[in-house]
């Protein structure tokens, strides 16, 4: 089998607002090794400051133990981003023009296949979610947003395992727009986006949770596959 680096764009709207009012966004990337699905500790993370400027590179991180680094860039710009490890394929790719904070997972191929890179956008294929206003929401809403992407790179084994964290003694969930009683009745695998609004203050009208008088239960909406 040939595997081919890719980068897989799983983009989140956390505290997008505030990222903008500063003038630059939060960038978490997890690489990963694209054979084994391993974290790559060590690798070199180099951002140009836009895809103009090719005078020198702005920022330089390093993953920690489990692939990860934060790297904190101006928004508005489109940057251009490489990643490159010992014993892997070294990938240069560009990063789209946003103001919202994102999570990227980076996967390289070892470098035993010399193979050019690939760049994948999980964020644009799912149909489901664009039809049902997940997008749009994102771009207007805070809350947290997991697309099938960023639902498949927790490797979940249930539902629970992705919402746990979210889930209190009050809080509604929603199922494709219904009201949701039982969580043993969906599929993770039938999931394709999941929406967290930590209060009706956040969440979208047609979606509030009636339990929330005084703004501290929390609304979740969860969606189908086709």
């Amino acid at each position: 089998m040939v595997w081919r680096p890719f980068i897989l764009y799983a983009a989140m709207s956390l505290f997008a607002c505030a990222a903008g009012a500063q003038g630059e966004r939060r960038l978490e990337l997890h690489v990963i090794d694209s054979v084994s699905g391993a974290p790559v500790g060590h690798a070199e993370v180099r951002v140009l400051k836009t895809i103009k400027d090719t005078a020198g590179w702005m920022l330089r991180q390093t993953t920690d133990s489990t692939g990860r680094a934060i790297v904190r860039a101006p928004s508005h710009e489109q940057l251009l981003m490489m990643v490159r490890r010992l014993g892997f394929e070294s990938t240069l790719f560009p990063v789209l023009t946003s103001d919202s904070d994102d999570v990227l997972v980076v996967a390289l191929a070892p470098a035993a296949v010399k193979l050019a890179p690939m760049v994948t956008s999980a964020t644009s294929s799912n149909r489901v979610l664009d039809q049902v206003g997940f997008y749009e929401r994102r771009l207007v809403r805070p809350g947290v947003f997991l697309d099938s992407a960023a639902i498949a790179y927790r490797k979940p084994l249930d539902l629970m395992a992705v919402i746990r964290q979210y889930v209190k003694g009050c809080t509604m969930i929603y199922f494709d727009g219904q009201p949701l009683l039982y969580l043993r009745d969906v599929d993770i695998r039938q999931v394709s986006g999941i929406e967290v609004y930590a209060s009706n203050l956040q969440a979208p009208p047609q979606f509030a949770n009636p339990m929330d008088s005084e703004h501290r239960c929390n609304t979740i909406l969860i969606w189908r596959r086709l």
